[in-house]
């Protein structure tokens, strides 16, 4: 499934994160970067989940990660 243009946005903030860090970012560092709050940033994660473009562990912080 394509993401919408929000859902993208996510996706590349997670991607660059992870390229400039090492490490998968949290939540709330997602929301810092995207300007919005934290529950708008877990719904776009949630949809990026469901539509199978991400991975993550639930219960576990720093395991969101693109699948491609």
């Amino acid at each position: 499934m394509t993401p919408s243009p929000k859902q993208e946005e996510t996706l590349q903030h997670i991607r660059q994160f992870i390229q400039e860090k090492g490490y998968s970012p949290t939540v709330a560092e997602l929301a810092k970067l995207a300007s919005v709050n934290e529950n708008a940033v877990q719904d776009r994660i949630n949809a990026l989940d469901r539509k199978g473009l991400i991975t993550r562990t639930a219960g576990v912080s720093r395991t969101i990660r693109p699948v491609a």
